[in-house]
């Protein structure tokens, strides 16, 4: 609640960019050239993130450079509220807390405007890119955002490295998001500059159905937020790069030491866990200008043999007459279509488009129906105007502002109830999100500092159990010794990154590289949100293990 030592502080301040005083306003205000004045100011305080402004009834303004609490009696901030509800009606624009603050002068008036949100994108469509270092997944995902091919440098994926090290060294080091738009007709929306807030709105405000891609480093050391991003992000479908050139050169390598050809370690990773979490995904044979024929004949011969060694039927994409059956099958996670592509010939992504374009939506009605359930990915607390805001994907169910949620557990194993104050979507302010779909909440009336990445967010409390120990059945993919008793790698679910102590193994006293067992793991430093069913990934340097949670101990 606002005290009066909180409005003498305000006014001290003064007037800013998202601060507006007035000493009152009257049926006067609502005469044509100062209603249009206090509109375009209005919209100015609200026009960037976080989309809110202050207006002040009651104070006086002193040639623009002084203002002192002026005060107003009940019956002219009555007046003032209702000429203030109908300029902001104009101005596009909500009040969404009000408040009276008595003073020795009289009343004056608080109101905390919003920008009115955008009803949700009818139909999102999440797709999440993995492939190794240098496979051209930035730079695809350029091309496809703005419809225009890369010049062979890098230029398409520029606007996806943001952080130094990314700049420097020309690769991800991160998860970025990126999207495109389509039309109800089926007109592509791509984005000339992907960094500028109002195009992006333009292009959310336009489409029907909305691709957003998760974009995740392929580098070694990386592995772990690489490893985030599939499991985290709770993407509908995936998408593999490899680079025809250097995969090529790879699996050469392999045949000349062991007389096998086989993909590198880290491709296989990658499609061992897309099929793991039973995302359908496609795999795209990249770079095919800087590869002679016998490369991509290669790559394509061992890229099919490895999906049948996991349990996938590869369908090779050349014409759009054979898209359609093989979206259709797509959602039902056997088929995989595969298709050559280039970064520097736009025409060579045409494919890949009219695939995004036809793939549907897999949040069904029963998704949708269930309680609303989501995990955080990212938190950010210096955000102006803000409480803490945390990202990630809705994963059932539907958020929408105003909402009551609960958070958790914190590092006591507690869950926290806040308030969603509002969602953006890509910067833009909308009213909910659903199943699939990315989400910025602002949340109030929590602890900030209790909030971290890996906890739950739900509108009921049943839904988030926090969890010590549990058991889970694992099989090891990778592994150059022997797992047994005590060995302590790090645990993902979905945006959970946590180190596990192994303390049982079922019906074994060790574990090599293949085995499969049923184990007991514990949490080393405080529970966490994970339940039955989930899928995890133990990784300890070059150690790899998947499996599934099957029993939460109490």
């Amino acid at each position: 609640m606002t005290t009066i030592d909180d409005i003498q502080r305000i006014v001290t301040i003064g007037e800013t960019r998202n601060t507006e005083f007035k000493r009152t306003l009257t049926r006067a205000d609502l005469k044509k050239d100062r209603r249009e004045r206090l509109v375009a100011r209005i919209r100015y305080m609200t026009c960037e993130s976080p989309f809110e402004g202050r207006f002040l009834v009651g104070i006086e303004d002193i040639n623009d450079r002084e203002w002192k609490i002026y005060g107003l009696d009940e019956k002219r901030l009555r007046e003032a509220q209702e000429v203030l509800h109908i300029i902001c009606e104009e101005a596009g624009v909500e009040i969404v807390e009000e408040e009276q603050i008595e003073t020795e002068r009289g009343l004056v008036g608080m109101f905390l405007l919003k920008r009115v949100v955008t009803p949700e994108v009818k139909e999102t469509c999440s797709v999440n890119v993995a492939g190794r270092v240098n496979s051209g997944k930035s730079t695809l995902i350029g091309v496809l955002v703005t419809g225009n091919a890369d010049n062979g440098s890098g230029r398409a994926r520029s606007f996806l490295l943001t952080h130094p090290q990314e700049l420097t060294r020309g690769q991800t080091a991160d998860i970025h998001l990126a999207f495109m738009g389509f039309t109800e007709d089926g007109e592509i929306l791509h984005l000339d500059d992907p960094l500028n807030k109002g195009e992006a709105a333009r292009v959310l405000d336009r489409s029907s159905k909305i691709v957003t891609f998760f974009d995740a480093p392929g580098h070694k050391e990386y592995s772990k937020t690489m490893i985030r991003s599939i499991l985290g992000a709770d993407a509908q479908y995936g998408m593999v790069l490899v680079p025809a050139p250097e995969e090529a050169d790879l699996i050469r390598q392999e045949e000349l030491r062991t007389g096998i050809r086989r993909l590198d370690d880290i491709t296989r990773e990658h499609l061992i866990l897309m099929a793991s979490q039973k995302m359908p995904f496609m795999l795209l044979i990249s770079k095919v200008d800087r590869a002679d024929a016998d490369d991509i004949t290669l790559v394509s011969e061992v890229t099919r043999s490895t999906l049948k060694e996991i349990g996938k039927i590869p369908v090779t994409v050349n014409s759009h007459d054979e898209i359609p059956p093989v979206v259709r099958e797509m959602p039902n996670g056997t088929v995989v279509p595969v298709l050559l592509v280039s970064a520097v010939d736009s025409r060579s992504l045409d494919l890949v488009t009219e695939i995004l374009r036809q793939l549907p939506s897999k949040s069904t009605e029963d998704s949708l129906d269930k309680p609303a359930l989501a995990y955080v990915d990212k938190v950010y607390r210096g955000i102006r105007g803000t409480n803490v805001v945390v990202t990630g994907t809705v994963r059932q169910g539907v958020f929408k502002t105003g909402q009551i949620v609960v958070l958790g557990p914190d590092h006591n194993g507690s869950l926290l109830t806040g308030r969603i104050f509002s969602i953006e979507v890509f910067k833009k302010r909308v009213s909910g999100v659903k199943a699939g779909d990315l989400f910025g909440f602002d949340i109030k009336d929590v602890d900030k500092h209790s909030v971290r990445r890996g906890q739950a967010i739900a509108d009921s409390e049943e839904l988030i159990t926090p969890c010590r120990v549990f058991e889970a059945n694992i099989v090891v993919t990778r592994h150059p010794t022997r797992i047994s008793v005590g060995y302590s790698p790090v645990l993902q679910c979905h945006t959970i990154q946590h180190t596990v102590v192994l303390r049982k193994i079922y019906n074994a006293e060790y574990l090599c590289v293949g085995d499969f067992a049923r184990v007991r793991l514990e949490f080393s430093m405080y529970p966490e949100a994970i339940g039955v069913g989930d899928k995890i990934v133990l990784r300890e340097a070059n150690t790899r293990a998947i499996g599934t949670v099957i029993e939460i101990i109490k």
